[in-house]
């Protein structure tokens, strides 16, 4: 099997497995925020401290792909230690063949904060956010830059943000995701780091 045909199954896999609740639907579902926080292995806010580039074998095939590591500041679901290490398919400089910017995935900054809803790892050891670019919400201070599109948050409510981005997304408080977020897990407690 060549790799160009593998590249293209992989991108589509990766996108499929991405949507919560219909693993290989032709027609993406609404995103919610209880079915990110169903489908997320681990949930945290945390600092994006580096961004190495590199690549992974996967089927026989080489594939671009990233190692982030955070600076975890809080675990909203699963656990683990004050850093948080995983690999993503896609490199931040790829361009349009690249099979994470094809499925949808974010790209971190060094230095900025984020809270994500990050799926367990694959067998290859790779992983990414449910739900693509909707499953990584950038934090600016104490403000969560939530995407247009993702049901189950608004600014409407008592402890609300500041409302609509230039993007059509939504500036909300950190303590109202957080809440929500807690709240569609069934008001469990997250693990302590």
């Amino acid at each position: 099997m060549s790799s160009v045909p593998v590249r293209f199954a992989l991108a589509f896999a990766l996108t499929a497995a991405s949507w919560p609740g219909s693993p290989m639907a032709t027609t993406a579902p609404p995103v919610t925020l209880a079915g990110l926080a169903g489908s997320a292995g681990r949930i945290f806010r945390g600092v994006c401290l580096k961004a190495e580039a590199g690549t992974v074998e996967v089927a026989g095939a080489r594939i671009a792909a990233t190692t982030y590591t955070f600076e975890a500041r809080e675990y909203l679901k699963g656990g683990g230690g004050p850093k948080v290490t995983f690999r993503q398919v896609g490199t931040p400089g790829g361009g349009p063949g690249d099979l994470g910017r094809a499925a949808g995935l974010p790209v971190y900054s060094p230095g900025l904060e984020y809270v994500i809803f990050l799926l367990p790892e694959s067998k290859a050891r790779l992983t990414s956010p449910a739900g693509a670019s909707r499953g990584a919400l950038l934090v600016k201070r104490e403000e969560v830059i939530v995407p247009a599109g993702l049901a189950g948050l608004s600014s409407t409510g008592p402890r609300g943000g500041k409302g609509e981005t230039s993007d059509g997304g939504e500036s909300i408080s950190y303590r109202a995701v957080r809440d929500a977020v807690l709240g569609a897990l069934g008001g469990r407690s997250p693990a302590p780091h």
